[in-house]
């Protein structure tokens, strides 16, 4: 393979060639972990001359349509995938899922895809068999989402295994940021494998309200509205619910007086213990639970409410709530890790603090509720259109005639 995007640990960037033919791609989310960026990335994809076909179940009843219907294939899960749930309906998954991975090898042929883009790994040990098969005759790209394995949790040695198999049998892997693909090398994946492209921007369908003009003073609003700051998105452990309880239990009482904070998705794992930390500390006054999927005018309307959003997590790579937040305008306080390390400047965006430093983000949360400090709108630096053009490139430098592809450095 000629023209990778890293040579000598050097960065390129990846273009198309000038005059670029269409080019058919057959990409992969069985489960639509990521529908909003799915969708986006195909606007950027048909912007650089690619036909894009996704994989994918079909739309729940209640979802919106992200992907344009023109470019989904949803024989995932046909059958499967109601959303209810019942003792075998995992089982039942499980096998449909290798059903659907045996029609995705049919699939290739079908919509003559010159490559394959897989963006999730639902199942790694059948998913690594598929890859396996189809990189016989089509080039594989694998986007890792996540480059740590289940964002740092505790993991089965078959588990670990399993979730590096399909990215050693993958062709190319794609991270989003520097710090990922620094992960991937420090767990054995060639160099000359990895490319760096972007996340890009995410936004809602319904009007986020401006701000009120109540911040920037160095003391609470004349009305006594409580600061207002959301942790949304699903509740996982790596996203630091327990350090973000922990922090708010350490600020004075006058202060706490001042937080209201809105933990805002479906649950994906105990909170039992959460709820009786909180009471043990005395603030239930300072947090409120709204544990479900939100629909996006929910979503709209928590947004117009926040004054700040946080995200102490413990690891990350690039978080989606991130990119559909950044252009709101809101204080931002977050963990040193990944995405937010490499694109926030930690003064007029928000604030960063140390991964699991209690300390700091207690005193991050009493700056914010005191101060009430007004962030800087942060415009994307990756158009999805630039994205599109990247991805292009890189999918030009794994067919067999590449001559044509020029390389940007």
């Amino acid at each position: 393979m000629q023209n990778l995007p890293y040579d000598n640990g050097e960065i390129r960037r990846l273009t198309p060639s000038v005059a670029a033919k269409p080019l058919c791609v057959l990409l992969v989310d069985p489960s639509l972990y990521t529908a909003p960026y799915d969708a986006a990335l195909t606007e950027g994809l048909v912007s650089a001359g690619v036909t894009p076909t996704w994989a994918t179940r079909p739309i729940r009843a209640g979802d919106r349509q992200e992907i344009p219907a023109e470019y989904v294939d949803d024989f995932f899960y046909k059958r499967s995938d109601d959303g209810g749930e019942s003792r075998w309906r995992n089982v039942r998954k499980g096998l449909e899922h290798f059903q659907g991975l045996v029609s995705l090898v049919s699939k290739v042929f079908q919509h003559k895809a010159k490559v394959v883009h897989i963006q999730w790994v639902v199942l790694p040990l059948f998913d690594a068999l598929a890859i396996g098969v189809i990189r016989l005759f089509r080039p594989v790209v694998l986007t890792v989402h996540d480059t740590i394995p289940f964002n740092g949790e505790r993991m089965s040695h078959l588990k670990r295994m399993g979730f590096h198999l399909p990215l050693r049998l993958a062709n190319h892997l794609i991270s989003h940021t520097v710090t990922g693909r620094q992960h991937l090398i420090s767990a054995g994946i060639p160099a000359e494998k990895i490319s760096v492209i972007a996340h890009g921007p995410l936004k809602l369908h319904h009007p986020v309200a401006p701000l009120a003009a109540d911040h920037g003073g160095d003391v609470a609003v004349p009305d006594g509205r409580p600061y207002n700051m959301v942790l949304f998105g699903e509740v996982k452990p790596y996203k630091g619910l327990d350090l973000l309880v922990e922090a708010v239990g350490l600020l004075a009482p006058d202060v706490q007086s001042r937080v209201r904070i809105t933990v805002a998705g479906r649950p994906r794992m105990d909170l039992t213990g959460i709820h009786k930390r909180i009471a043990e500390l005395g603030i239930d006054d300072c947090f409120r639970f709204d544990l479900r999927r939100l629909s996006e005018q929910d979503m709209a309307d928590l947004f117009s409410q926040a004054d700040c959003f946080l995200f102490p997590y413990r690891q990350i790579d690039a978080s989606g709530v991130y990119f559909l937040v950044k252009s709101l305008g809101r204080w931002l306080i977050a963990s040193k890790v990944g995405v937010f390390a490499e694109q926030m400047d930690g003064t007029d965006d928000g604030q960063l603090v140390p991964s699991g430093d209690v300390v700091a983000l207690a005193e991050a949360l009493h700056h914010a509720a005191v101060n009430r400090p007004q962030a800087r709108p942060m415009d994307s630096k990756d158009s999805w259109e630039s994205i599109g053009t990247q991805t292009r490139g890189l999918y030009e430098q794994l067919l067999p005639d590449n001559k044509t592809v020029q390389v940007l450095r």
